[in-house]
């Protein structure tokens, strides 16, 4: 409705001057020929041309203006207040310590990547986690597939080298998650939007004072977005953001992230005060240095959560998945539930 009204108004000087010898030739004839030039009017395609173009132009004015006066109807984003970016830095502080100081879990993990998608079956222990693929494209393994995966598990019991690299690499991907999570609200304006289902759901825009110190957070710098918090416990239950504008990384000499990329990701509570993440999506495209264009695609879905004896070791949980490996189930875990208790008791967030 409103691309027609702008190509209508786009075209308008070429309709009217189009328009404009159109009526100089009638009002000539109307004044050397009165009674002929009101029948040729009234008669003339052209004329009928004329008219009907004039009103499909006033049809789609008028409807621009209706969508400009609806548009400016809805209310305005109220920046957040101080009680409410109070709650954004605790919640973002206890989202910290849940990365820090994760509650042991065995659960289901499913992974999409452009190239299918792998099922595997985590343990987690206070040293780090173990994980066993059972499926490829949600179908069982192969023989082949499966001694592949029991040498891995094998190796990781026998070979310190292989542990070691493994937890090390774990212990990377758990450091980024945390300078993202910490730097969040210094990154960002918010606008309060409402509350919904209990939550409050805000709207961010990028800090154009925020200077990003790792390559994690330089996303950050062309981000918009949603977030909605769980106001009794002060938890991120889930985020919506979305890169609006190219973002360069070294000044453009190491690369960028192309404009449109997206970065999803929400969590559930499991039991009081124990929140999981159960969706993590992220699409980006962007290139290295000069020449490398890629493309990183993971779609993580987390299910079927059981939790585990503090005291499980790391190799205890590799001999666990090594006899007896947690098979796929169904009805994954996507969406979080309403708080446990009325939003409405939590104050400063109001």
């Amino acid at each position: 409705m409103e691309q027609s009204a702008v190509s209508a108004a786009a075209n308008m000087p070429t309709f009217i001057r189009g328009l404009l010898p159109w009526h100089r030739r009638m009002l000539v004839m109307g004044r050397m020929h009165p009674v002929a030039s009101v029948r040729s009017t009234a008669i003339s395609p052209l004329s009928c041309t004329v008219t009907f173009s004039i009103r499909h132009f006033c049809t789609l004015l008028f409807i621009a203006l209706l969508a400009c006066a609806a548009a400016a109807a809805q209310p305005a984003p109220i920046p957040a207040t101080s009680a409410q970016l109070e709650l954004i830095a605790r919640a973002t502080e206890h989202e910290l310590q849940a990365l820090e100081s994760p509650v042991p879990f065995r659960y289901q993990e499913r992974l999409e990547w452009p190239w299918g998608s792998e099922t595997r079956s985590v343990i987690e222990t206070s040293e780090g986690r173990a994980d066993r693929i059972v499926q490829f494209a949600d179908e069982p393994l192969s023989s082949e597939q499966q001694s592949k995966q029991e040498r891995r598990l094998k190796k990781l019991l026998s070979d310190h080298d292989a542990v070691k690299n493994e937890l090390q690499d774990q212990k990377a991907e758990t450091q980024r998650r945390i300078r993202m999570v910490k730097a969040f609200p210094r990154a960002f304006f918010f606008d309060f939007v409402g509350r919904e289902n209990g939550l409050l759901r805000f709207e961010f825009r990028p800090n154009p004072e925020f200077s990003p110190k790792d390559r994690e957070t330089q996303m950050y710098r062309g981000m918009e977005g949603k977030v909605w918090l769980e106001p009794v416990h002060e938890r991120i239950v889930q985020v919506q953001g979305k890169l609006v504008k190219d973002v360069s990384f070294g000044w453009g000499i190491f690369g960028h992230l192309n404009k449109g990329g997206i970065y999803e990701i929400s969590q559930t509570q499991l039991s009081p005060g124990i929140w999981r993440i159960t969706t993590l999506n992220v699409d980006v495209k962007g290139r290295m240095f000069f020449l490398n264009s890629f493309r990183f695609v993971r779609r993580e879905s987390n299910s079927h959560f059981r939790a585990v004896s503090a005291s499980l070791t790391y190799p205890a949980a590799v001999q666990t998945l090594l006899a007896a490996p947690l098979l796929p189930e169904k009805n994954h875990v996507s969406s979080p539930p309403a708080p446990a208790h009325s939003p409405d008791q939590h104050h400063s967030a109001r």
